[in-house]
Parts: structure tokens; C-alpha cells; sequence
């Protein structure tokens, strides 16, 4: 097919040119402004006009106003650099106990039961490289009670004086080989182990429970220690430790308390004659409800059997059973209300 080269028309040439203003167009608004050499010329932009506001005549302040203000303006820079300085002794504060903090030591025991990084693999299983060695003798009850016997807390054997006539001195013999523990513990006790096992009504040791019961002494007074020192054992009978007190120091405190010995005999007589009272009411009391208990029941049953109201129950039987056997008759009768059964034997 074959084009032939000529003139265009003068309606194609128009029919073209629309063409290309609507393409240009399209493109225009697809794309944003046509280049300047593609856009019309537009008239010229008539400047905005601005309204312009009055301004308003300055109004004269007061002394007294000039005064509030400069007091408002002080105030404010005063917390704001009381502020500032707070913020910079937090910031101070939080970065020395950040310092000052240091986090415990991690024990891997506490977390990890077998490490096997300390184990050795004998190919039959691992063996813990900490354990005792198999040959070792196991220990036994009485090597761990001498163990626990020796950890606990000895007596240090002080070193002889060095002038004899100023060392202190026993209460009942003068001699100065004194026991260390009463000196040390039960405030400078001077008394000899010989002495002691002479006097135990004095130098015994009393627990607290008897000091308590004999004594009428409260766990606030026995707590004190400036008012009873104390020492402290292991329970052979429990968890918790032993205190144990001086007899003649517990029996001194006890008479200050009471009076004398005829006074804690007085009290302990009131306290014994309030105990057996409580007691016997105590008594009284159950014996009492006992009773209503048993009136209850007896009434209860009284009416259940019809005779509360002096009635007396009469049974109304109902139809006979006749029951017949080779040698006898058998007659039964039901009571209808109380649900008795009786049989009859007719010969």
C-alpha cells in the first residue's frame, strides 16, 4: 500500500490542531504546568489588598501593677531554678547509686545441679570431680556430733593474772580459778565450778519456760537484756534455740517485782484460785447446756410420741393379714400413725 504526499486540507489542519491542544492538555494536568513556552499567557494578578487594624493606644500601668508583675517575674525564675537544681541532684543522686550499686555474685550452685563442665566422663557415666573418693570411709553419727560440737562457740581460757591479789576473785571461796562463762556472759558472775555444783539452788541455769511458770516473769521482762542477760543453746528437744537464765539473778528480779518470796507465793496462790474458778465455770456452763440439750430431746420426743399435751397414743390398725400355715393361723396388724406390727397365732 502506497501513500501519496500532499497537501493537508485547511478542516485536517484545524481537525490536527484540536488534537494536539486536548493532548497538551491531558498531559498538563496528568503531569503538572505545561513548560513556558507551551502556556498561555494570563493576565496580570491584582495585588491583595490588607486590611489594616488600628492600633490600640497604649494604657499607662499603675505603680502597684509594675510592682505584682516584677513579684510574679521573681517568683517564677525562682522556681525555675529551684527546679533545676532538683533535677540536677536526681540526676546526681541516680548516677552515684548507680555507682555505688553492685549486684551480688551469682553462685552457679544455686541455680545449675550438675555442671557437667566440672564432671569427667568415664564412658559409663560422669563422675563429679568435687565428690569424696570412693574409698573414703563414710562418716559416721558420732564424727558429725563431735563435728557440730566443735563448731560451736568456745569459752577463751583468758591468761593468768599477773598480780594474784587484784584478779577477780570467787563470791563464795575466794579463789580465782572463776568460770569464764558466767564472768563473760551473765555480767562479771564470779564464781567457781566447784562452787557452782554446791550451790545449785543459786548458780543453776533456769529456762525460760520456768522462769515463766515459777517465777510469773512476761516474755517482754525475760526479752530485756539489761534486764536478765542470757545465754543460748542448741534444743536437743526442737528447731528453735535454748535460752537459760541464772537462778539468783531470775529470783533477785522476781522479788524486786513481787515484793519478796511471800509476795510471788501470794500471787501465784490468786492466779491458782482464778484458774480453778474459770474452770469450774467452764464446768457449769457445758454442764448447763448438757442440760437444756437433754430437756430438748426429752420434749421433742414427748411430742412425737403424741403425749405432750397429756394425750395418750391410740393406734388405729389397719385391715388384718391373715397368713395361713399347716399347723396355725397368722393374724397381722399395721398401726396406720406410729407404724406398729403385731401378729396373732390362732390355734
Amino acid at each position: 500500500m502506497s501513500f501519496v504526499k500532499g497537501k493537508l486540507t485547511e478542516e485536517q489542519q484545524k481537525r490536527i490542531a484540536a488534537n494536539r491542544e486536548r493532548a497538551l492538555q491531558r498531559l498538563q494536568n496528568r503531569n503538572g504546568p505545561s513548560p513556558p513556552h507551551q502556556q498561555q499567557q494570563q493576565p496580570p494578578q491584582q495585588p491583595v489588598q490588607h486590611r489594616v487594624i488600628p492600633a490600640l493606644p497604649k494604657v499607662a500601668l499603675t505603680p502597684e501593677q509594675k510592682q505584682r508583675i516584677e513579684t510574679n517575674r521573681l517568683k517564677a525564675q525562682e522556681i525555675q531554678k529551684r527546679r533545676q537544681e532538683q533535677n540536677r541532684d536526681g540526676a546526681s543522686s541516680q548516677n552515684k547509686k548507680r555507682k555505688e550499686y553492685q549486684p551480688p555474685p551469682i553462685n552457679k550452685k544455686d541455680y545449675i545441679e550438675y555442671d557437667f563442665s566440672t564432671m569427667k566422663d568415664s564412658k559409663g557415666g560422669f563422675l563429679n570431680l568435687e565428690d569424696p573418693p570412693a574409698n573414703q570411709d563414710p562418716k559416721t553419727l558420732k564424727d558429725w556430733e563431735q563435728e557440730q560440737a566443735n563448731k560451736q562457740i568456745l569459752v577463751k581460757e583468758d591468761a593468768p593474772p599477773l598480780e594474784p591479789d587484784k584478779a577477780p576473785q570467787c563470791f563464795e571461796c575466794q579463789s580465782i580459778e572463776i568460770d569464764l562463762n558466767l564472768y563473760n556472759n551473765f555480767r562479771n558472775v564470779r564464781v567457781c565450778k566447784k562452787c557452782m555444783r554446791e550451790h545449785p539452788d543459786k548458780y543453776s541455769l533456769l529456762t525460760k519456760t520456768e522462769c515463766r511458770e515459777d517465777y510469773l516473769l512476761t516474755e517482754p521482762e525475760l526479752q530485756d537484756l539489761s534486764i536478765l542477760p542470757r545465754i543460748e543453746k542448741p534444743n536437743p528437744h526442737g528447731f528453735s534455740r535454748m535460752q537459760l537464765f541464772l537462778r539468783f539473778q531470775v529470783e533477785e528480779f522476781a522479788w524486786k517485782k513481787w515484793g519478796s518470796a511471800q509476795g510471788l507465793d501470794e500471787e501465784w496462790e490468786r492466779r491458782e484460785q482464778a484458774r480453778l474458778v474459770r474452770r469450774d465455770k467452764k464446768y457449769q456452763t457445758k454442764l448447763r447446756d448438757m442440760r437444756k440439750k437433754t430437756r430438748a430431746e426429752e420434749y421433742t420426743r414427748k411430742l412425737r410420741n403424741g403425749m405432750g399435751l397429756g394425750e395418750r397414743h391410740v393406734h388405729d390398725w389397719s385391715a388384718p393379714l391373715t397368713v395361713e400355715d399347716s399347723a396355725r393361723h397368722i393374724v397381722k396388724k399395721r398401726c396406720i400413725d406410729c407404724g406398729v406390727e403385731t401378729e396373732e397365732v390362732i390355734i
